[in-house]
């Protein structure tokens, strides 16, 4: 049954949304009134369809499957295969963070199964890779102390009449999990002795990413896949936005997702002397430090973050650039918007683009701005 929700004014000119297609930003909104009070709904085109666009002729479950894709690729919803049923289902990431929500109804949809590593994944990233107990940052891959690991935490116990649903979990240090329960309601929580060394940790975690990236050999999240899980997905999403108010990817540390994946080599050849995060940070700030206040330390992040997510050297490069040329940040979402801003440079135009019209001229312009990023990196590595 539709809900009365709220739309915040931020919206309108948050960065994220702005790059996707006008009926997508229009099907976001009306996820708001379709989704229940932990920000879960039925997720497919007939059932979208029927209640977002039951007037428009034009648009069909094969356009609206493609509108339905555009969030979930720019990670503002999650799919997943839920409940008994196996009923396709989708939760509004940051739904909490958009509404609030008055005397809250129990949630009656499947909530996603917290054995896969997609959820658990996806809960992290909702949380910014922060512990919701203790403050401090989660590694991103598994390290060797299982303490500093991730874990996901009901906040009431599934013992004491706990739910799987949004709203009741959040993601914590696993020994910062183990702890809790030492101290009482309402008392403050002191980080555990085990989360001693968690700086070093940290930096382990982040080599590897560098280690991966570098090595072409990508590890999904920071733990494994089990073999057996409660459910499937119908589209794996590995960039799930936050804000603070706003619906963009204002202060994640997540990847945003590439308009397209080439297999060419890098435009930075890894020559083993240096990882490509370092030379590719150090080009970067070479060329446009002067007269910005960038950040090394932030740039390499997000470099390593990117390339982490098996994205083309040579497209992150060229997004780069344009954040370089207009002076703004690098961040994720920044990049998220450069990468967008190339898309829709291959379209010319603020509709979706339909694969069969548009690829030959999006192959066409990812080639020349390829070709052009290779010789100017060459020049700036040499």
């Amino acid at each position: 049954m539709p809900r009365i929700r709220t739309v915040k004014p931020e919206l309108w000119e948050d960065e994220l949304l702005g790059v996707l297609p006008r009926d997508a930003r229009l099907l976001f909104i009306a996820t708001f009134n379709m989704a229940d009070d932990e920000g879960i709904l039925r997720w497919t085109p007939a059932y979208i369809k029927a209640q977002a666009f039951m007037y428009d002729d034009d648009l069909g479950p094969k356009e609206v499957d493609q509108l339905m894709r555009c969030l979930t690729d720019a990670g503002l919803l999650f799919p997943y295969i839920g409940g008994v049923a196996k009923q396709q289902m989708a939760v509004v990431v940051n739904f909490r963070k958009h509404q609030r929500i008055n005397r809250p109804q129990k949630g009656k949809l499947p909530a996603p199964a917290l054995g896969t590593w997609q959820v658990r994944e996806m809960y992290a990233r909702r949380d910014g890779w922060t512990c919701q107990l203790c403050g401090s940052e989660i590694p991103r891959r598994i390290v060797v102390n299982d303490d500093h690991n991730l874990a996901i935490d009901h906040i009431r116990p599934v013992a004491a009449g706990g739910s799987d649903h949004p709203s009741n979990v959040r993601a914590v240090h696993q020994a910062c999990g183990r702890a809790r329960f030492s101290f009482a309601d309402g008392e403050e929580f002191i980080p555990p002795a085990a989360l001693s060394g968690l700086e070093d940790s940290l930096s382990h975690s982040l080599n590897r990413s560098v280690n991966d990236s570098v090595n072409e050999s990508h590890a999904p999240s920071n733990f494994e896949a089990p073999v057996d899980t409660d459910g499937d997905f119908s589209s794996l999403n590995h960039s799930l936005t936050e804000g603070k108010g706003k619906e963009g990817n204002r202060e994640r540390k997540g990847t945003p997702p590439t308009p397209r994946q080439s297999s060419t080599s890098p435009t930075v050849p890894q020559t083993g002397e240096r990882a490509i995060e370092d030379r590719m940070t150090d080009a970067f700030l070479d060329r446009y430090r002067a007269g910005n206040t960038y950040s090394q330390r932030q740039v390499r992040r997000v470099i390593t973050d990117t390339l982490a997510n098996e994205t083309n050297p040579d497209e992150l490069w060229a997004a780069l650039e344009r954040l370089g040329a207009t002076s703004k940040p690098v961040t994720s979402g920044t990049l998220q918007f450069a990468f967008a801003e190339i898309r829709k440079g291959a379209t010319g135009a603020d509709v979706l683009p339909f694969r069969d019209r548009q690829q030959q001229a999006t192959d066409d312009l990812f080639d020349r701005a390829m070709a052009r990023a290779q010789a100017r990196m060459q020049q700036e590595i040499s």
